[in-house]
C-alpha cells in the first residue's frame, strides 16, 4: 500500500513538472512565433547587395572575386546571381539568377577555382574562362553598383551547367553551413522548440509505463497544445521558403538535430526509477 501512494505521488510530481515545462516552453515559442511572423511581414525596397564573397587569384586575370549578388524581391526572396568581377570591379562573368545559391572553392596543384550551386534547380554552374569578358563596371568601393540588380541587368555568361550530383548536393551543403553556421544553429534551434512540447509528452507517456490514464481536459488540452505548435512552427518554417530558399537536405540535417537535441533536454533523467517501485 506504501509502495502503491508512493509511486502515485511520484506519479503527480512528474506530471506537474510536465505542466510547469510545457508552459514555459508554450510561452517562449509564442513569443518566437509572433516575432517571426511580424519580421516576415515587414519588407521594404534596399539596393542590391552582395551576400557570400570568395576572392580567388587565377593566372589569366589576376585576382577576381566571386560574390553572390541580391536584387530587391520586394515581398518574397531577393533574386541572386553569382558575378565574378576583377580588382577594379568590371564584370568578368555572371551565373543565371536564382532564389538560393551557394559558392564552393578549391585549391588543387597551386590554382584556384570556385564554382556555384542552386541550391533550388540542383544545378553547378562551372566557370567557362574561354568565354570570359571585361564588362560593365559592376562594383564601386566595394559595393555593388547602385543600379546593379540582377533581376534588370540581364547578364549571363561565362558558366557551364550541369545537374548536380548527390555529392555535388552534400559538399556544397557543407560549404553553405561553414558559410553560415548562426543561420544553421537557428534553424536547429527551431526545430528544437517545434519538437520540444511532443516530445515533453512523449517522456511523460513512457514515464506512466505507456498507460493511457482516463481521459481529462487538462491532458487532451495538453496534446492539442503540443501538436498546435508543432503544426505552427511547421508553417512557418515551410512559409519561409517564400523568403530563404533552403534545399531537403539541409531540412533534413537541421530537423534530425533540433529533433535529438529536443528529446535530450525534455527528457526527466532519473526519475523513471521510483515508478518501478513493487
Amino acid at each position: 500500500m506504501a509502495a502503491s501512494l508512493a509511486a502515485i505521488s511520484e506519479y503527480d510530481h512528474i506530471e506537474s513538472k510536465c505542466s510547469v515545462d510545457q508552459s514555459r516552453a508554450m510561452k517562449l515559442i509564442s513569443f518566437l512565433i509572433f516575432a517571426v511572423f511580424v519580421s516576415a511581414t515587414i519588407a521594404s525596397a534596399h539596393s542590391p547587395y552582395f551576400g557570400q564573397r570568395e576572392k580567388v587569384e587565377l593566372p589569366e586575370f589576376g585576382e577576381v572575386e566571386f560574390a553572390i549578388l541580391f536584387g530587391d524581391g520586394i515581398i518574397f526572396a531577393d533574386p541572386s546571381q553569382v558575378i565574378v568581377f576583377d580588382s577594379e570591379g568590371h564584370l568578368l562573368a555572371a551565373t543565371p539568377l536564382s532564389d538560393a545559391l551557394i559558392i564552393r572553392c578549391n585549391s588543387s596543384h597551386n590554382a584556384q577555382s570556385c564554382s556555384v550551386y542552386d541550391v533550388v534547380r540542383g544545378l553547378v554552374y562551372k566557370p567557362d574562362f574561354d568565354h570570359w569578358g571585361r564588362g560593365r563596371t559592376i562594383v564601386e568601393n566595394g559595393r555593388p553598383s547602385g543600379d546593379a540588380y540582377p533581376e534588370y541587368i540581364d547578364i549571363s555568361y561565362g558558366f557551364i551547367e550541369r545537374r548536380a550530383t548527390f555529392a555535388d548536393k552534400l559538399s556544397f551543403e557543407v560549404a553553405g553551413i561553414a558559410h553560415a553556421p548562426g543561420s544553421t544553429l537557428f534553424a536547429i534551434f527551431w526545430w528544437c522548440l517545434a519538437l520540444a512540447p511532443m516530445a515533453r509528452l512523449f517522456w511523460c507517456w513512457r514515464a506512466n509505463d505507456w498507460k493511457i490514464k482516463p481521459v481529462q481536459f487538462s491532458g487532451v488540452l495538453k496534446v492539442l497544445l503540443s501538436v498546435t505548435t508543432f503544426l505552427g512552427m511547421t508553417f512557418l518554417a515551410v512559409f519561409s521558403l517564400l523568403y530563404v530558399p533552403y534545399s531537403i537536405l539541409f531540412f533534413v540535417f537541421v530537423f534530425t538535430l533540433g529533433g535529438m537535441l529536443a528529446f535530450v533536454i525534455t527528457r526527466p533523467w532519473g526519475k523513471r526509477a521510483a515508478n518501478q517501485s513493487p
